[in-house]
């Protein structure tokens, strides 16, 4: 189960005349024009992309993402500890296997038995998908000491470049590169995804809210091209999670980009309307 990274037309025939005394000829009648067929309408680029965003299945977040991740682009997911960034992160997976992508997932901090057996307990089942290939599943230890990390890191950015086979890509997490290495690191490994993406790949990573400062949450907010944050609010007596898209390339910018949620067994996330987190 899973691998461990140590790191695909029949011509018009003239009208017979009938020629008789004392009557003009029948006029000929000029054979009609060949009709040309219409010139094929090649559809817009745009048209195939909106074919292939990522949604989550939630409509009220598919909404906020303007339908959906826009292929060719990198995804940054941060979340506090428990506020259902994996479960976000299985909903866009699930959404991308029905969409048609090949996806790749890198797991530092589960094995791909346990994701497997969540993404059945929230009633989004992948076994098939991973049977048939079109879900590939790696375990990537990151937090092995700092020379093992980074021989990982850069095997895992190699497979991105040369696999054909998958065309979306997600690291869940990539917290521990900030205890092994400096935030230059993360960033640096941030802009070389980029590069990846403008070569026709879809990365999504995930990274802890805790691990980050506001400089890099920043710094990294300008390089990728959709940026979702997830938290744990209290709200009178409860706790709320709430995912607030804080960027996100060629959606429209509404004034309500937060909303609310829960994680129901056997249905996955759930949106909350504010009035019912009030009461």
């Amino acid at each position: 189960m899973g691998e461990e990274v140590n790191i695909p037309g029949t011509p018009q025939q003239a009208p017979q005349q009938a020629v008789q005394e004392e009557q003009p000829p029948a006029p000929v009648e000029e054979p009609e024009a060949e009709e040309q067929p219409p010139a094929p309408v090649e559809e817009p680029e745009e048209e195939e992309e909106k074919q292939r965003l990522i949604a989550a299945g939630v409509m009220e977040i598919d909404k906020r993402l303007g339908g959906g991740l826009p292929p060719q682009s990198l995804t940054l997911v941060e979340g506090d500890p428990n506020a259902g960034k994996s479960v976000v992160i299985q909903q866009l997976s699930f959404g991308a296997l029905k969409e048609g992508f090949k996806a790749a997932v890198f797991l530092s901090e589960s094995s791909p038995r346990q994701f497997l057996d969540q993404m059945d307990s929230l009633g989004m089942s992948t076994t098939d998908y991973y049977l048939m290939g079109r879900l590939s599943l790696y375990q990537a230890n990151l937090r092995s000491e700092r020379e093992k990390a980074e021989k990982i890191l850069q095997q895992l950015l190699r497979h991105i470049e040369s696999c054909d086979s998958q065309d979306l890509f997600i690291v869940d997490p990539i917290t521990p590169l900030l205890f092994q290495f400096d935030e230059h690191y993360v960033l640096s490994f941030l802009a070389n995804c980029k590069e990846l993406v403008n070569q026709g790949r879809t990365i999504i990573v995930t990274l802890h809210s805790y691990a980050m400062s506001e400089s890099l949450r920043l710094r990294a907010n300008s390089i990728v091209d959709a940026h979702l944050r997830l938290r744990i609010e209290e709200l009178g007596e409860q706790l709320v999670r709430t995912l607030e898209v804080a960027k996100i390339r060629g959606a429209v910018k509404t004034a309500r980009n937060s909303i609310s949620f829960t994680v129901q067994p056997g249905l996955g996330l759930k949106s909350v309307p504010i009035s019912k987190t009030k009461a």
